[in-house]
């Protein structure tokens, strides 16, 4: 906890006026604060701080942000350790461990008890407090730790039969502990998904990182019907019903975190595959600014969802990230005046203040009976998952047109194909071009892994400019790639991050649309008024060494024609090619 002392070291430091100090001695008591709030002070300098007690006491001083930290240092502590003795160990060699920390005290306090956790001599160094923490938030808890945490949120147990009731209590511990380190896993490596695969010789188990699936596990054979049993029990399926799909969710506390797994059990010729969708509401990004969207698409984006009626839309393949992109829209409108109504096939995250609804086929709740519904609730912001027929395109822009904001989700290739989708599905030009404001396509591309991300000295000038990017700026970028380490599993890639296609639905555009023009014409037309396609977005993110040439010629590749032909001329393929990176 905060002591006393701190207040004197600040005030050698000088950091701030003796009078502001008086105020802040009394304002803050040892069990009010801890030294890690101390950043929140906007007078505070941490590095300042830091080295005004490595004088006082003989300690040596490092800026932990500043230094390479060997990744498998930190493996040789767990989260918990690290937040009860405030120490981070962030080199071993023969002589022993060294340790950080930002209170000298831990070196007295607890000098004994880690050198018998590491079991080898202990050597302590001052850091700053910003630092440490950056370093901290990079350790893990043990899947071993997550296991004994996980606690399974029951939900209504009226339809379960008394036969799964029986396999329940058959299933053994040593089986609910196997699928709890599963899931476990998962969550610690961020996965988007898990599956469970019988074959007829073995039995294995892959999570999607990063949009790649990667093998984790191939459990012994025997283990396969019980590992199946118990996750669907845990997800409330029949277990004794084995020749029909099921769909089922898991509500799990891990690690402090709430996390949904929406589950599907299919089955196939060796027996039943499970596919787990994990949804954890923390990891939703609902800042706009931190989606990827660069400046100027971002302008163009939010002036378009905060006109008071029209139609804005976002398209990609599934799994591109349009989901997080229109909650986030959505998460910005919901000022606390407005009636946003959602139409989801299924809901995925909760979010306060805001109507949603499940699609429901049993029941025929479609997407087009729910948006006739909502026109009857006084809506402001209506968004609907997806516009897969003819019917529900009729009503979103019918709804657009009569004074509502409709946002919503096609699968096209690209920006300026959704709209061309929209008029062979059988609504009028003059409608779509009234309607639109906006049309986003957009990508996940990995990132590259921020610990070993290196340069990629292979690449040549030629091959970024046949990638579309211009003779002089090809000469200047210095493309990079991950050479692979542990905190990414060897694979140079941790993380994604979306590229984007931002086409404002201008003028021009409108009266293309009127004549019908083809995908391709309203495409260069939109790039002539300053559009960036794909892959020039995909370029600039390589230039700015987010993500490999690889990935970014992988999730654009519909566009390598952009910078080589013109439907009218070849004025566009030069100008384009020139402002891609």
């Amino acid at each position: 906890m905060f002591r006393k002392e701190f207040l004197e070291i600040i005030k050698q430091t000088g950091m701030i006026p003796l009078k502001d100090l008086k105020v802040l001695s009394e304002d803050i008591s040892p069990n009010t604060i801890s030294e890690l709030e101390l950043l929140q002070f906007s007078f505070f300098d941490d590095v300042k701080f830091a080295k005004q007690l490595s004088l006082n006491h003989s300690l040596p001083f490092i800026d932990l942000s500043q230094a390479k930290i060997q990744e498998a240092s930190l493996k040789l502590i767990k989260r918990s350790d690290a937040i009860k003795f405030r120490s981070i160990p962030i080199q071993k060699n023969s002589k022993g461990i060294m340790l950080a920390i930002f209170d000298p005290s831990i070196k007295r306090m607890f000098s004994s008890e880690l050198q018998v956790l590491f079991q080898t001599p202990v050597d302590f160094i001052l850091t700053n407090l910003s630092s440490w923490k950056k370093i901290f938030l990079r350790l893990q808890d043990s899947v071993e730790d997550l296991v004994t945490q996980i606690k399974e949120i029951k939900q209504d147990l009226v339809g379960q039969s008394s036969s799964d009731k029986v396999m329940e209590k058959d299933i053994g511990e040593d089986v609910i502990k196997y699928v709890n380190k599963i899931l476990a896993s998962s969550f610690l490596q961020k996965a988007s998904d898990i599956h469970v695969e019988p074959y007829e010789k073995n039995f294995r188990v892959r999570f999607r990182l990063d949009g790649n699936l990667i093998t984790v596990l191939n459990p012994p054979r025997n283990l396969m019907l019980p590992v199946l049993s118990r996750l669907k029990i845990m997800s409330q399926m029949d277990i004794s019903e084995r020749r029909r799909p099921q769909d089922g969710r898991i509500k799990l506390q891990i690690g402090g975190s709430a996390i949904d797994y929406r589950v599907s059990c299919l089955p196939t010729l060796f027996g039943e595959k499970i596919v787990l969708r994990l949804l954890d509401s923390q990891n939703l990004q609902l800042d706009m600014t931190k989606l990827g969207l660069e400046e100027k698409q971002l302008e163009v984006w939010k002036r378009a969802i905060n006109k008071p009626f029209g139609m804005c839309l976002v398209t990609g393949p599934t799994g591109s990230g349009k989901t997080t992109t229109l909650y986030s829209s959505i998460h910005e409108l919901n000022t606390g005046d407005v009636n946003i109504s959602t139409v989801e096939d299924p809901v995925e995250f909760n979010l306060e203040g805001i109507n949603q609804v499940n699609v429901n086929k049993d029941v025929d709740l479609t997407f087009a009976n729910a948006l006739r519904s909502f026109l009857r609730q006084d809506p402001d912001i209506i968004l609907v998952g997806e516009i897969r027929d003819k019917e529900t395109a009729a009503i979103a822009i019918e709804a657009s047109l009569t004074g509502h904001l409709v946002l919503s989700t096609l699968h096209t290739n690209d920006a300026a194909a959704t709209i061309t989708r929209l008029i062979n599905m059988g609504i009028e030009p003059f409608l779509v071009s009234g309607a639109l404001n906006v049309v986003v396509a957009q990508r996940l591309c990995r990132k590259i892994c921020e610990h070993c991300k290196e340069e990629a000295t292979e690449i040549s000038s030629l091959a970024l400019i046949e990638c579309g990017i211009s003779a002089a700026a090809a000469s200047k970028v210095r493309p990079k790639k991950g050479k692979g380490c542990s905190l990414c599993l060897e694979t140079g890639y941790k993380g994604r991050v979306a590229i984007y296609e931002v086409l404002e639905v201008s003028g021009a555009i409108k009266q293309a649309i009127t004549k019908r023009s083809s995908a391709e014409e309203i495409k260069y037309l939109a790039i002539q008024e300053g559009m960036k396609t794909l892959r020039m977005s995909a370029l600039t993110k390589v230039a700015q060494g987010i993500i490999t040439l690889e990935e970014a010629v992988g999730n654009s590749a519909s566009d390598k024609d952009v910078f080589f032909k013109s439907p009218s001329s070849s004025s566009s393929s030069s100008s384009s090619s020139s402002e891609a990176a």
